[in-house]
């Protein structure tokens, strides 16, 4: 596997070693756009160096075997149904998971994967409880978001990987922040109006308040980190949490037959 592309003194650098030294699980929580993908694959490529034994949890990889002709993608948005049962079996699957480290992404807003912040009783509770699994929340700066979408442009343009073809565009990601904002405004954390350009502040405490019964932390990224190829050809090789068909048919049938959901920022 490739080596780890942050600089020796880099604070992202200090921070993944102590995770990797502390933690059992590690979700990066955030829109598209901030940098998800990247700071997954470094933080997988130091534990590989340290000796852990990575499994990933990607949000397009693992929505996959939930969809289907009757849900399918609509202009690029999930079903609510597949976003329910996806979420539903990977909260089922993490007491009984067998791994060494779980690095994620979370995505939350719009209900991706949002089930792993509510408090429920069941025996994935304590598990996403614990100071072991930590939710880390990357926000970049206006100038690291700026740089981010300018790239994104370049590799959808020219993609060096098959995945790249498929990363939200930045139309979608500045419509996928006025969604953020106008939560912000429903949860009384802005007063912005909803054209507001990208604000960190609102940004970060949005997802500290759909995190605030885990172990959720701000990590700051101020400068564009640097990159060696396609993020994705690097993360290829790992093994991906990914339901069987049958666990997929079965989580879609009980989202379908379960009770309409409540709002989903309210955990």
């Amino acid at each position: 596997m490739a080596e780890s592309s942050l600089p020796p003194e880099s604070a992202i650098r200090e921070r993944f070693i102590t995770l990797i030294g502390g933690c059992d699980r590690v979700f990066f929580a955030g829109l598209p756009g901030v940098g998800k993908s990247l700071l997954l694959q470094q933080l997988a490529l130091l534990a590989g160096e340290a000796g852990r034994a990575v499994t990933l949890l990607q949000w397009d990889v693992l929505r996959q075997p939930f969809e289907s002709p009757r849900h399918p993608l609509e202009n690029g948005a999930t079903h609510p149904l597949v976003m329910r049962a996806a979420g539903n079996w990977l909260r089922a699957q993490l007491p009984t998971l067998a791994c060494d480290l779980l690095i994620g992404e979370l995505p939350l807003i719009g209900g991706r994967l949002i089930e792993l912040a509510q408090a429920r009783d069941d025996a994935a509770e304590p598990l996403l409880r614990d100071a072991r699994t930590q939710f880390v929340v990357p926000v970049p700066s206006r100038e690291v978001r700026a740089g981010i979408e300018a790239k994104r442009a370049q590799t959808i343009a020219a993609p060096q990987h098959s995945n790249e073809a498929d990363d939200a565009p930045p139309n979608v990601l500045r419509a996928l922040w006025q969604d953020l904002q106008t939560l912000a405004q429903t949860l009384g954390l802005a007063r912005q109006p909803r054209a507001s350009a990208y604000c960190p502040a609102t940004y970060a405490a949005v997802y500290l308040r759909l995190l605030r019964r885990r172990h959720a932390s701000i990590l700051p990224v101020e400068t564009l980190l640097p990159t060696r190829g396609s993020v994705y050809a690097h993360l290829a090789d790992l093994p991906q949490l990914r339901a069987k068909p049958d666990e997929a048919q079965a989580a879609l049938r009980h989202a379908e037959s379960s009770p309409a959901a409540r709002a989903w920022w309210k955990v």
